[in-house]
């Protein structure tokens, strides 16, 4: 019987455990995988971009290169010279490395020389927007907060003052900062109704708020090409609305939950309308009982932690089956090894020393 062999693209930094691990683990299923890292000096690939009578294509020592199938986890936007380059090259030639970067990416994510991609480039950084995000998720019917993103002070005003319980702030991406040997991450913050801030401080930043949402879980539903896996979070820390910042000060609950069908159904037109595959969508249970609440969803996020949390879900195993064989039927025909999701999950704390300069986590 002939092996179905695939040659599988995964676009992400090489420090990036979570995708080096699925790259791990389809490669013992015998596959090629390579790894386009866009932090790479001075470009992610050794490929070149061929454009003649015969179409355009995808070069390396003459030959054409191909791929059945590419993933799109993170891009890095950030480059780091080499030793040598003389200091007044370095802006330029990180320059020319990025957009060749994104435009060999451009490319491919028109379909030259990739036949299938879960969550292409282009799709993937528009369904990344979190503005974008909530529109899209009030359209497919899911319900979200009552949000305001600005920096003007007579609108954030007017906002917070409709919310008697306070608001949530929430930056787009999380920040962090060096704190002597350690350092502070901003996470999702509840400012009590009370609490006064300055007009200079409400300038400063373009910052999302949010109304508070009094919850007693939370949900983070893995969407696999239309099939879903939901693990619900909870936490005994009452009046903490963010569970990732919580999760060295208590001990969190994981269990697998049932997705409601009709829940289901408004993530797919979600996930459709975005035009991508693959994303990790967080929600938040509301306490009276009512439909969970649609907070943000990441195309590029974390998933391996949660088989480790709750054995048999087989979440990785079912995305390496999505990514190389375009379903999730295949995933007995892979696995990872020992350690692989606790390795992985280590990425959410060494990401915080590079968030500047890769999508968010």
């Amino acid at each position: 019987m002939e092996y179905d062999f695939k040659s599988i693209l995964i676009v992400a930094p090489q420090s990036d455990k979570h995708a080096m691990s699925v790259a791990a683990a389809i490669r013992m299923a015998g596959h090629d995988v390579r790894v386009f890292d866009t932090g790479m000096w001075p470009c992610g690939m050794a490929d070149s971009l061929l454009c003649d009578d015969e179409g355009t294509r995808l070069v390396h020592d003459g030959q054409a290169v191909s791929y059945d199938a590419a993933w799109c986890r993170r891009l890095a936007f950030k480059k780091e010279p080499l030793a040598g380059v003389h200091e007044q090259d370095v802006g330029f030639v990180r320059s020319e490395g990025l957009l060749f970067d994104l435009g060999t990416l451009a490319v491919m994510g028109g379909g030259y020389g990739v036949k299938r991609w879960l969550n292409a480039p282009l799709q993937a950084l528009s369904a990344d927007q979190k503005p974008l995000q909530l529109a899209v998720a009030r359209a497919s019917g899911l319900v979200v907060p009552r949000t305001l993103i600005s920096q003007c002070p007579a609108d954030i005003r007017r906002f917070r003052g409709g919310e008697r319980y306070g608001v949530v702030v929430k930056p787009f991406n999380v920040g962090a900062w060096s704190e002597n040997a350690g350092y502070s991450v901003s996470y999702a913050t509840r400012i009590v109704a009370e609490e006064e801030i300055a007009d200079g401080d409400l300038r400063a930043c373009p910052t999302t708020y949010q109304e508070v949402i009094r919850h007693h879980g939370d949900l983070r539903v893995v969407c696999l090409g239309g099939h879903y896996v939901c693990v619900k979070m909870t936490h005994e820390l009452q009046g903490e609305i963010d569970y990732r910042a919580v999760r060295h000060k208590t001990k969190i609950t994981y269990s697998e939950f049932a997705l409601p069908a009709e829940l289901a159904e408004k993530l797919d037109r979600l996930r459709k309308r975005l035009g991508i595959d693959f994303f990790c969508a967080d929600f938040v249970m509301p306490a009276d009982g009512s439909e969970p609440v649609f907070m943000e969803l990441n195309p590029g996020g974390q998933f391996l932690y949660l088989d480790e949390k709750v054995p048999g879900l087989d979440i990785g195993r079912r995305f390496c089956s999505l990514l190389v064989y375009g379903d999730t039927l295949n995933y007995e025909k892979f696995s990872f090894a020992s350690g692989a999701e606790s390795s992985a999950h280590a990425v959410v704390t060494e990401v915080t020393n590079t968030l500047s300069s890769t999508l968010c986590e």
